[in-house]
Parts: C-alpha cells; sequence; structure tokens
C-alpha cells in the first residue's frame, strides 16, 4: 500500500515540475503561466504542514504515508529549478515603442518648451508621435508647438504645422489662428509675413470665420509690425461695427504699427492717442513706453498731410479719424491757424517756455510753435507732448507712475547735454525711481558720442553709488572713448579684473575709433587682440577694415590726381609707413583668422540629426 502511494506522489510531482507552457499568444502564455504558478503555490501550502520524510519513517508502520515535519528542502529544490526556453514572455513588435496617453504628450512637450528646447519639443510631435509610436496627436499639442513658433517668429514651421494639422483632420480653433497672426508679427522677415497674414486673412474670409478679439489684436498686430497700416486701421474699423470694445491693449497694437512706418509715424501716433481719448480709454504703462519709442524712431512725414491732421485736431479734438479714413478729409490750409505756418528770422522752431505745447491733453495745446518743417529731431518732437515735464505730468494725471525704462527712453530723446541729462536725474529722484545699468550704459553712450569722454566715465561713479554691477555692455560703450592704444589698453585690463573677457563687439568699436584716427598703430592692436583672445570676427569688423583700407587707397589716389579736397598728411612719412605695415599685417592677418558667420535666425530652432 504504501509502494503504490509512493508510485502516485512521485508522479503526482514529476508532472507538477514539468509543467511547461504552450506556445501561443501573449494572453494564453499569462493565464498557463498563472495557473502553474498557482498549482505550485497550492502545493507548498499542502507541504507546509504534510511533508513526506524518507528517512525518518523508515522504521515506522508501513501503513503510514508520511509524518509532521518541516519542508524547507522541497521548497529550496522547487525555488532552484532552472528556467526554460518557453518561460519567456514574447513581445509584439510595436509594444518597444509603447503609446503613451496624450496628456502625457501635452506634459512632455510643455516641459520642453519650458526648457526653451523649441527643436526637441516639435522633434516629439513630427518624430516619436508621427513616425516612432504612430500616436495620433490633437489640435492642443498643434496650437502649442504654433504658438511657441509665434513668439520666436518661426512663421515658416507655425505655417509647416497649420497644414500638417489640416491634411491630419484635426479642426483649427480661433487660438490656432491667433498663434498664426503672432508668428508673422514676430517673423524677422516683413515682407514674406505680409504675405502669409494676408492670405490667412483671406482664407479666414472664405471659410466664414467670425475673429473674436484676440484673433482681431494678433492681426492688428501682423499688419501693424509688417507695415500694412491701411489695413490694421481699418481691422479696428471693423472691430467697432462689430460693437467690439476698444481697450489699451487695442490701441498699444496700433502704436506698434504706428512704429513699423519711420516716415510718418509720429503722425500715426498722434491720430491713434486723439481716438484713444475720444474713446475714454485709459493709456497703459505700456502705452507711454511705445509713444516714446514712436516719438525716438519716427518722423512726421509729408508737412501737407501733418498740417492736415493738426488741422482737424484744432478744429475739434473730440474729432474721430482713423487712417483709412484720412485720405477722405480735406481740409484746406486756411483752416490752419497762422501760429502754425508763420517762420521765424533764422526757420527754426521756436517755443516759449510758458505756453509750451502738449498734444497729449484732453485739450491739446498748441502753444507758439513757429515753422512746422523743422520738426525733425526726437527733441523737437517730445517737445510737441508737452517736453520731459509734461509728458510725466500726463502719466500723473492717467495715474500711472513711470518706472526706469520710462526714464531711459526720455534719456536718448532729451537734447544731448550735461544740463537736460542733470534734469533727468533729478526727475528720476524726485519719482523715487532707482536707476539700472540699462540707464547707465545709455547716458555713458550718450556723452561718448558727443565727444564728452570724461563725463561719461563719471557715470561710473553713479553705478558704484546705486550699486549697480556693470555688464559687458558698459564696457562696449566705454570703448566708444578709447581714442587710442593705450587707453584701449587701460580698459581691457578694466574688462579683465572684472572678470570678463573682450570680445568682437568691445574690440569693433576700439576698430572703429582706430580707423577714424588713422591710427595704424591702434588698428594693428585690435587685430593683434583678436588673435591672442581667439575671437572669430564678425562680418561687421571685416567690413570695417576693409572699408578703412579702401577709403586709405581712394585718399592717396586723389592726392596723386592733386585734388583740393585730399588731407595733406597723406603725403607725410609717417603715414605712408604706417599703412604699408598695415597692409602686410592685413594679408597675413586674414589668413589666420576664421571669421564668424551669421547664422540663420531659424537654424537654432531645427533638429539636425546624422
Amino acid at each position: 500500500m504504501c509502494d503504490v502511494k509512493m508510485i502516485v506522489f512521485n508522479r503526482f510531482l514529476r508532472q507538477l515540475i514539468n509543467i511547461k507552457p504552450l506556445r501561443s499568444n501573449y494572453n494564453q502564455q499569462c493565464c498557463r503561466n498563472a495557473r502553474c504558478m498557482s498549482t505550485i503555490k497550492d502545493f507548498r501550502k499542502r507541504t507546509e504542514t504534510f511533508s513526506f520524510n524518507a528517512e525518518q519513517n523508515t522504521d515506522a508502520d508501513a501503513d503510514v504515508f508520511g509524518t509532521l515535519t518541516d519542508n524547507t528542502e522541497i521548497n529550496h529544490k522547487l525555488d532552484r529549478l532552472p528556467p526554460e526556453d518557453d518561460d519567456k514572455i514574447e513581445y509584439d513588435k510595436d509594444e518597444k515603442h509603447k503609446r503613451l496617453h496624450i496628456t502625457e504628450y501635452h506634459k512632455i512637450i510643455q516641459e520642453l518648451i519650458k526648457q526653451h528646447k523649441i527643436a526637441d519639443a516639435i522633434d516629439v510631435l513630427e518624430t516619436r508621435m508621427l513616425k516612432d509610436e504612430k500616436a495620433k496627436p490633437d489640435y492642443y499639442i498643434y496650437n502649442l508647438l504654433i504658438g511657441t513658433c509665434g513668439k520666436v517668429g518661426y512663421v515658416q514651421k507655425a505655417f509647416h504645422l497649420f497644414n500638417q494639422m489640416k491634411k491630419s483632420g484635426i479642426k483649427t480653433t480661433p487660438a490656432t489662428y491667433t498663434c498664426l497672426f503672432n508668428a508673422c508679427a514676430n517673423s524677422p522677415y516683413k515682407d514674406d509675413a505680409l504675405k502669409r497674414a494676408k492670405k490667412l486673412h483671406n482664407l479666414m474670409s472664405l471659410k466664414s470665420i467670425e475673429p473674436n478679439i484676440f484673433n482681431y489684436h494678433a492681426m492688428i498686430k501682423a499688419f501693424g509690425r509688417t507695415g500694412d497700416l491701411l489695413t490694421a486701421f481699418s481691422l479696428v474699423d471693423e472691430m467697432l461695427t462689430k460693437k467690439y470694445k476698444l481697450k489699451d491693449e487695442t490701441f498699444n497694437f496700433l502704436l506698434q504699427a504706428c512704429i513699423s512706418d519711420k516716415e510718418a509715424g509720429f503722425r500715426h501716433a498722434l491720430l491713434v492717442w486723439r481716438k484713444m481719448i475720444l474713446k475714454r480709454v485709459r493709456p497703459s504703462l505700456y502705452t507711454y513706453n511705445l509713444l516714446l519709442k514712436c516719438t525716438r524712431e519716427c518722423s512726421l512725414g509729408d508737412e501737407f498731410e501733418t498740417r492736415k491732421v493738426i488741422g482737424q485736431i484744432i478744429d475739434d479734438p473730440h474729432l474721430l479719424i482713423t487712417e483709412s479714413k484720412l485720405e477722405e478729409i480735406n481740409t484746406s490750409e486756411k483752416d490752419i491757424p497762422n501760429t502754425l505756418l508763420c517762420n521765424d528770422n533764422e526757420n527754426k522752431l521756436s517755443l516759449i517756455e510758458e505756453n509750451r505745447p502738449n498734444l497729449l491733453d484732453v485739450k491739446p495745446n498748441f502753444g507758439n510753435i513757429v515753422g512746422i518743417s523743422e520738426i525733425k529731431s526726437p527733441e523737437e518732437r517730445l517737445i510737441l507732448l508737452g517736453g520731459c515735464s509734461g509728458f510725466l505730468k500726463n502719466m500723473k494725471i492717467n495715474k500711472i507712475k513711470p518706472e526706469i525704462k520710462i526714464f531711459t527712453q526720455l534719456l536718448e530723446i532729451i537734447p544731448p547735454t550735461l544740463s537736460a541729462e542733470k534734469l533727468l536725474l533729478k526727475e528720476i529722484y524726485k519719482n523715487k525711481v532707482g536707476v539700472d545699468i540699462d540707464f547707465c550704459n545709455i547716458l555713458i553712450k550718450k556723452r561718448s558720442l558727443r565727444f564728452d569722454y570724461e563725463e561719461a566715465k563719471n557715470v561710473l561713479i553713479l553705478i558704484n553709488s546705486e550699486n549697480l554691477s556693470v555688464d559687458v555692455v558698459t564696457f562696449g560703450v566705454l570703448a566708444l572713448g578709447c581714442k587710442n592704444k593705450n587707453e584701449a589698453k587701460d580698459l581691457i585690463k578694466m574688462i579683465a579684473d572684472h572678470g570678463f573677457r573682450v570680445n568682437a563687439e568691445v574690440l569693433g568699436t576700439m576698430l572703429a575709433q582706430a580707423c577714424y584716427h588713422f591710427n595704424f598703430a591702434y588698428v594693428i592692436y585690435v587685430m593683434n587682440m583678436v588673435k591672442h583672445e581667439e575671437i572669430k570676427p564678425n562680418r561687421k569688423f571685416m567690413d570695417r577694415l576693409n572699408r578703412f583700407d579702401t577709403t586709405i587707397k581712394d585718399l592717396m589716389k586723389k592726392r596723386q590726381n592733386r585734388e583740393k579736397e585730399t588731407p595733406d598728411f597723406i603725403q607725410s612719412y609717417y603715414f605712408k609707413e604706417g599703412y604699408r605695415k598695415f597692409q602686410n599685417f592685413y594679408k597675413k592677418w586674414s589668413l589666420e583668422v576664421t571669421v564668424d558667420e551669421e547664422l540663420h535666425p531659424w537654424d537654432q530652432f531645427k533638429n539636425h540629426r546624422k
């Protein structure tokens, strides 16, 4: 009886141990493996209570099957069974690129964009999702990437993604068009961007897509920055027709459009300001910054058109005028007051301090303006806005506290005199605004450009008193005052003492001073510094050297032809010897340096693969 039981038990144990999973698909294997493991666990559970020990039962009764004892040895043997080939789980080939949930892709792309890794973010869509993992993106991923391309002006890729989006059958949203117009606005290639903006605008019209206020703002910005002011102003008229409420953002985008017109942008800005007053929209700090930028960079344009606009403002300060309707207005010169047409003996702009003009007020005051045609410089245009004090007064009326950026822009506009700069500094302290390093850098540059190098160096005292840290731009503007090689050496030592390294921009500024003074020793010193510091000169640096060489050749040729306009020092031995040394050094130096070629602005956003 005992032998029969032993035989049955041994067969059961062998069958249990030799169970092998049948080759089948993945799910069948998992089920069989699970059943096998369940059987083994069940057997172990039983042997924890009852196990057979042959050595302890050699003298026992033949009818006794087994005794209560430890089963460690059996468990150990079961655990040490060698693995078999059939135990391996076979995965499908597609499992190597397992698809994630769409929200996981959102997070990955958002994180890459946050790290400014735009090329990698685009690669997640175009390579990982579409090629490797065959995952279908949604509209949010496309809007996210198009919007990111729009912020950096990568208009070509933005429209490529848009076309890809349409081919995939993914529905576009109003945000998609906003992002595309932003890409056009920020593109470095204005002509191409304007063409794309027009096509997109036409596409929206053909599809009967009703723009929302965000679309309108993006369109105004796109057409304005690319130079199509007529369309930008007509879009505002369209907003009014559709009963959209104009905000300060709307007028800010119009002012950006005005800045794009360097010839007559300031005149357009006056119209935008009057319309803003009419709509009772309070300007923001950004509005004042844009107005100052327009004052600094843009002119009044055609004199007749300027008088026409000013005449409208005088006749009715609350008159609604938009640029799209400007051509329809026909104001004759007789409607313009005589104070705008008279000139003084010197044909210059003259002002009476106590009756200063101010076109920013609700009721504009023109004061004693003489000679509109002579308003050409930024400081003269600032006078039309009430001057520095009148401009700041208008900000106070609108409860806008000026910040240092306002004063930095005013610094670039005010007359280039020491007294005007000191008055501006008083206004800064009066408004309890702290200066920053950018303001100080502009102040150094302004004084250096009028050759007031000592006062430019004195700005360093202001920097120390305000506990500011100099930057590489500070040394760049200080280089404007380096008139000879010794001053350049001192500045380069100062740069090293502050822990900075001289760059191509600083050396380029020194080279400009050396070429201006025909100082050959200074020019060669700067070229040697380029080699010593292992700097790649940029194209601007090389062009300046080439122009310097060409200018001297032209002067010497004119001198040989005995032209009277050439300076006498051209014939001196010192000049000829210096030029000879420069030529020999220039030829050798040109072969030894590598010019730093400018990259395409979109190359940084492309993933270069081997």
